[in-house]
């Protein structure tokens, strides 16, 4: 009778500590792929953004030439 106990509890731990490493690998799994997203979203964010940002960059530029030249312009 003992021996069928220690058996069915063995049993039951067993089958338990099997099931929670199989949900950590899952989780690191989501992890690893939601890393490589957001990595990805990044890369592609910035090469958006860069050549706006020198368009803007270069039209601030312009804008500030025409503003001294203006001004020049007034003084005189």
């Amino acid at each position: 009778m003992y021996f069928l106990l220690a058996v069915v509890v063995l049993s039951v731990s067993i089958t338990f500590t099997g099931c929670s490493k199989q949900e950590e690998q899952v989780v690191e799994e989501k992890g690893r792929i939601e890393k490589m997203t957001d990595e990805t979203a990044d890369k592609a964010v910035k090469k958006i953004r860069t050549p706006i940002d020198k368009a803007r960059g270069t039209s601030n530029l312009g804008d500030e030439r025409l503003n001294e030249m203006d001004k020049a312009l007034q003084k005189q």
